[in-house]
């Protein structure tokens, strides 16, 4: 790891700018698809799979695809400003990334059919994989984190929000299963946007660390000065 005083490369901050737009962009269509459902379409029960297949649902999907493809930005930008997160931390967030993008182009099978298709379990798939890769990623970075002063203050709100996501996926297991779907889609909203929190602590760490030195000096390893 590198001193927060000592220059970044250039693609640090663009790249950073990409992950923060994706943010945007997915939360501007996600909550767009919510105002204008498919009728009978409910949040409380339909997951946002099912509200991607449905006959309003392009912008729910679009959502996903972007938050896939900008999220590649992140591990590209953690490496950037030299953050070593470790192998295993970036091949998740690239699952991560690969998922969300894979159950965007493979949708879910549409609401009226019972048993699922090969491509609705595909999707479901990449899908389960995309939200468990991000929380675990998240725990085995801050590991590595906490030992750059860089993302010593922030490594406490990560790992708070990488173990709610767990508890979420947890709590979406359940009700997937024993629960027998009950307000399936709450609890699934819940966890997408603990996740998004996540994502958005990391990203906006990232924007702190390429803004500048000014307030993110101090050699990895050691705590900030008094």
């Amino acid at each position: 790891m590198t001193s927060g005083s000592q220059p970044q490369p250039w693609t640090a901050r663009p790249l950073t700018l990409v992950a923060a737009l994706g943010l945007l962009v997915t939360a501007v269509l996600g909550v767009a698809a919510h105002l204008v459902p498919a009728p009978g379409m409910s949040p409380l029960t339909l997951t946002i799979s099912d509200y991607a297949v449905s006959s309003n649902g392009w912008p729910m999907n679009l959502a996903i695809l972007a938050l896939g493809v900008s999220s590649l930005a992140v591990p590209l930008a953690l490496r950037a400003v030299r953050v070593d997160v470790g192998r295993l931390a970036e091949t998740l967030l690239l699952i991560w990334c690969g998922g969300l993008i894979a159950s965007a182009l493979i949708p879910t099978d549409p609401l009226h059919v019972v048993e699922l298709s090969t491509q609705g379990y595909v999707h479901r798939f990449v899908s389960v994989a995309a939200f468990v890769a991000l929380p675990v990623a998240t725990l085995l970075a801050v590991r590595r984190l906490a030992a750059d002063a860089r993302w010593h203050d922030a490594v406490q709100r990560l790992r708070a929000l990488a173990v709610t996501s767990v508890l979420a996926l947890l709590a979406l297991y359940y009700v997937a299963f024993p629960g027998e779907r009950v307000m399936m889609g709450l609890v699934e909203r819940i966890l997408v946007l603990v996740e998004l929190a996540l994502l958005a602590g990391l990203v906006g760490r990232l924007y702190r660390i390429t803004a500048g030195p000014r307030r993110l000096t101090g050699s990895p390893g050691r705590g900030h000065r008094s």
